[in-house]
């Protein structure tokens, strides 16, 4: 992490007490609001730091203050590492639900409010006499309104130790979260003093600020950085960007212009206008670069891909926005150092929570299988990252939007990654063959519906011979082997398509069971065409030499 010369809260609250210096209330309230600003933000990522104290809160050389050691969100998972790792002397600031080790977003809020009442007793009491008032506080209530009644009687304003008062309730049930501390005209006001985009309050350009040149990135790149804390000049010049990213001219500052919209992202997250714009200039910028083999590491880096998920998350419910979001991940995926990035990210979680939610939206459907068939290159961990439910919700996309081509070409391609993965479970084969089928009989003369749906079946039917078995059994109109002949003589011409057919019969040849029915429905006669027509073709050739050496034996035997 970066370096903080001023060392942590602690270390300033030994110094008050040492001086008998007070803080002032104006410092608390910067404070408060900084605290706030972040919490909120860190819920949103569902994130509780769970063990929140002065010595956990950094400060920056202008006395901003900055929530340090996350990690210990993740080893307090682990009831046995709490033991060892956070001595008693160290559990003065933590919620009484969470000395049971039970933790909520509520937890932090118990342990902000008890930072406040420490820096708020600097004068009042020692050290060691405000940690054991903290640890009286969680079984009595009491103990709290006897010291605010003293602090409000001689240095701090009754607002103020209200607030305390609604962070210091030992039932987390009674307990404010971060965001209902929002709405509080105090808290409102804390948020404003450390310029926080929850107060509400946007500040506005000045009259005297010159505008940027159209046209040139410099002008407009020096002015987002000018006025980046202002939500009116980063929406205009994103509109600027918007216009001249789609040109080849960008490529020069792709780097420049990327972090500066991701910094606009960042610090107005909450605006609509801004985060669309900014998506679609990302997406200017990822097609531009892929276009022309510029591998830029500031455009496909996890920089991007946080920036992207925040707005998925704070947006969670906009189909445009989250449309554009999937559709960005998708064109970033084209890039082959991203795929593991993301999953780290957590951006196979987000996406396919978008496409559940979402699934009847086209636009969505169609970016999130994209993106999705993208992310399975980091094979260790694709199958964890996938979980479960990934095949239902892509199998629902596909029932969802049978007719629709563009829909189910990705679906099927995602589906063939899940299957290579070993996502399936074994109770979810034959409903997906099933499904596989319909595709291929409704886009029979679709090439990539067609190619995709075969190399899905090729791999369900290597790990399943009841995928095999149910390719053979009779079906609705027609069997699985008549729908593979028709899918031959539609793209007999085609060896891309060819080759999955092939692939798919070799897969099929492998089980003892299902070669009789193939030769039955002469398969033989047509795999002997396609080796002849294939004859240079040598991945043709061979899976077809392979598939009838199989059906010649199986025929040696049965006779």
């Amino acid at each position: 992490m970066e370096y903080f010369p001023l060392g942590n809260l602690l270390a300033v609250i030994k110094s008050k007490h040492q001086n008998k210096e007070k803080f002032g209330e104006m410092m608390i309230r910067k404070f408060i609001g900084q605290m706030v600003d972040a919490l909120v933000y860190m819920n949103k990522q569902n994130i509780i730091h769970r063990n929140l104290k002065s010595t956990n809160i950094v400060l920056t050389e202008d006395f901003s203050f900055v929530i340090a050691d996350l990690r210990v969100q993740m080893e307090m998972n682990d009831e046995m590492k709490v033991k060892i790792r956070i001595k008693d002397g160290s559990k003065s600031c933590m919620a009484p639900e969470a000395m049971e080790f039970t933790f909520s977003a509520k937890s932090d809020i118990w342990s902000l409010g008890c930072i406040i009442l420490e820096m708020m007793t600097c004068t009042a009491m020692n050290q060691e006499e405000t940690a054991l008032l903290l640890q009286k506080i969680r079984q009595d209530v009491h103990n709290l309104e006897n010291i605010l009644q003293t602090l409000q009687a001689t240095d701090y304003s009754e607002d103020l130790c209200q607030v305390l008062r609604m962070m210091l309730k030992i039932n987390p049930n009674d307990r404010k979260t971060a965001k209902e501390l929002v709405a509080i005209p105090y808290i409102k006001e804390c948020l404003v003093i450390c310029g926080s985009p929850l107060s509400g309050f946007k500040k506005k350009l000045p009259h005297h600020a010159e505008l940027p040149q159209e046209g040139n990135f410099e002008s407009i790149l020096e002015f987002m950085q000018t006025y980046r804390d202002i939500e009116e000049a980063q929406i205009l010049t994103l509109y600027y960007l918007d216009e001249l990213s789609a040109g080849q001219d960008a490529l020069s500052y792709i780097p420049d212009i990327t972090q500066s919209v991701i910094c606009a992202m960042k610090t107005h997250v909450d605006c609509l206008e801004l985060e669309m714009k900014a998506c679609r200039v990302l997406q200017h910028l990822a097609c531009q670069a892929l276009l022309h083999n510029v591998d830029d590491k500031t455009l496909f880096s996890d920089l991007v891909t946080d920036a992207v998920l925040e707005t998925m998350r704070s947006h969670s419910t906009n189909e445009e926005l989250l449309s554009l979001c999937c559709r960005l991940l998708m064109i970033l995926s084209g890039n082959d150092g991203v795929a593991e990035m993301k999953q780290t990210a957590g951006c196979i979680s987000d996406l396919l929570r978008t496409l559940k939610t979402f699934s009847r939206n086209r636009d969505i459907c169609i970016s999130c299988c994209g993106a999705l068939w993208s992310l399975v290159e980091n094979k260790a961990s694709a199958k964890k990252a996938f979980g479960a439910d990934a095949a239902r919700i892509i199998a629902s996309v596909i029932q969802s939007h049978l007719h629709d081509e563009e829909v189910v070409e990705p679906a099927c391609c995602a589906l063939w990654a899940l299957s290579l993965q070993g996502c399936l479970t074994e109770d979810q084969y034959e409903i997906t063959v099933l499904l596989l089928l319909d595709a291929l009989r409704t886009h029979l003369e679709k090439h990539g519906v067609i190619k995709n749906a075969y190399l899905a079946l090729a791999s369900l039917v290597r790990v399943s011979e009841l995928a095999a078995f149910r390719i053979i059994l009779p079906y609705t109109e027609s069997d699985g082997v008549t729908l593979i002949a028709d899918s031959y003589r539609q793209h007999c011409d085609d060896p891309d398509v060819v080759e999955t057919i092939c692939m798919l019969i070799f897969e099929m040849v492998q089980y003892d069971n299902t070669v009789e029915e193939l030769v039955s429905q002469n398969t033989k006669e047509m795999l002997t065409e396609i080796k002849m027509k294939f004859a240079s073709n040598e991945e043709i050739v061979s899976l077809t030499a392979a598939s009838l050496v199989k059906m010649e034996d199986k025929l040696v035997r049965s006779k």
